[in-house]
Order: C-alpha cells, then structure tokens, then sequence
C-alpha cells in the first residue's frame, strides 16, 4: 500500500474542506471511515515488506474508488489533517481534528454522543492526574469517543503510562487510535466492545513504538485490553458475593 502524492495538494484547502468533496459523489461517513482506516493502514507498515500489515484492508477498501480521481484526496486529507493537528496543539481548542470534524458533519443525531469539550477534558485531566508517581499507570476511558480525555491526560501526565479506550462505535475507536498515536503515545490500546460486556470485542488498535506502529486485532485473545477488561469484571464478581448477605455498615 502507497499513498501517492497528487499535483493538485494545497495546504491551503483544509482538512475539512477536501472530506467534503466526497459527499457529492459518496456517502460522506463512508468516506470518512474509509479515510480512517487508510490512515490505520498506513500506520502499519511491515519493515521487511515495506507494506501495510493490513494491505488486504487497503485493497479491498480502495476498490470503490479505483475509477474516481477523488481517490487522490485521501493521502492530501491524511497530510493536512496531520498538518492541523501539530498546528493546534497546545491551543485552547485541542488539536482533536477528526472529532471536530466528525461532530460537526457525521454525529450521530438522537444516538445520545457527545463529545466532551476540550476545555472540559483540560480541567478533569488536571483534577484527576494532579498527583504525580513514577509509577505507570493504566489509564482507561470506557466511552472514549475520539479519544479526547485521554489524550488530555496523557498531555497532562506523559507519554510513558498506557492509555486505553473502548468505545462500541468503530468510527470512534479508529479516530482514537489515529489521534493518540499522532500524538506520540506508543502506549496502549483502543478496542472496539460495549464496554459494559465483559465478553464482548469487535476488534482493537494497539500502538506501540518497539515496532512503531498501530496494528489492527481481530482475535480476542490477542488483546491486552480485552483481558484486562474481562479481569475486572471477575473481581467485582468476586467482591459482590463475598459481601452477599453481610449488613451495610453507615457508621
């Protein structure tokens, strides 16, 4: 899989404004999925084949627009939306690209998703990591959205800790793992579940910098977060009937 640059690329032309040049001719969210694991694809190139790890997924998915010059769009999206990102971090606004952009235009009306305020994710980042520790910390945000509480705390306590994120829309998972790994955190995973079903994956995005990249994780057991995730729910089972038929104590 390569990404090819096009004669007509501008930086001038926004992120947003070369996604919306899909719409006339496509579905404007299945491009942007699209979009979304083109950028995954190519965040995981085989060092060896000098290929994506998931060139099958590039193939199959760019099939649908093999006659379209629009196709061209793709890789002058992906450079900008890098371009934007770098450009906004450290602004008020966040440097969360795809979330603004999926807020704006693909947001799923009545289906109850709202994505946290920048400013919002700031403060709760400052509140909940003020204490600093040596120690690495497993952090977890159950309904990640794109990612933007955890990658709020990961600007607040560092990159070194492991982030992860479950969402049970895939959109959500993908714009996560794209926007944390485009951020230098190489530490985590991000799966795609209903997170209140301990037995429950889809798939997942796990990152990491020793091989650099996000590989994709189509089997359950192969993912770290989905163990982690089940263990939990073990112990809160264990906790619950340990405390079945003890008297709660006020006082």
């Amino acid at each position: 899989m390569v990404f090819k640059n096009h004669s007509s690329m501008s930086t001038k032309q926004s992120f947003s404004s070369l996604m919306l040049q899909f719409e006339h001719n496509y579905n404007l969210r299945t491009a942007f999925d699209d979009l979304l694991i083109f950028s995954l694809c190519s965040l995981s190139i085989n060092p060896l084949t000098r290929k994506s790890y998931d060139e099958d997924l590039y193939m199959d998915t760019i099939l649908k627009y093999e006659k379209d010059d629009l196709r061209h769009l793709f890789p002058e999206a992906f450079a900008q939306m890098v371009l934007e990102m770098e450009s906004r971090k450290g602004s008020s606004q966040g440097n969360d690209v795809l979330g603004d952009f999926y807020q704006e235009h693909l947001y799923r009306k009545g289906a109850s998703q709202f994505f946290t305020p920048w400013s919002v994710c700031e403060m709760m980042a400052k509140i909940t990591c003020a204490e600093e520790t040596e120690k690495v910390l497993n952090i977890l945000d159950p309904t990640c959205g794109s990612g933007r509480m955890l990658l709020a705390s990961a600007f607040e306590l560092g990159g070194n800790h492991n982030y992860y994120g479950i969402d049970i829309d895939s959109s959500c998972v993908r714009m996560t793992a794209i926007t944390l790994f485009l951020n230098s955190i190489f530490h985590g995973e991000v799966m795609c579940a209903d997170s209140l079903n301990p037995d429950d994956f889809r798939c997942s995005y796990k990152f990491s910098i020793f091989p650099l990249g996000v590989r994709l994780i189509t089997e359950k057991e192969n993912s770290t977060l989905w163990h982690l995730h089940k263990n939990s729910f073990t112990k809160i089972k264990e906790e619950n009937r340990k405390q079945t038929g003890k008297q709660i104590r006020l006082f």
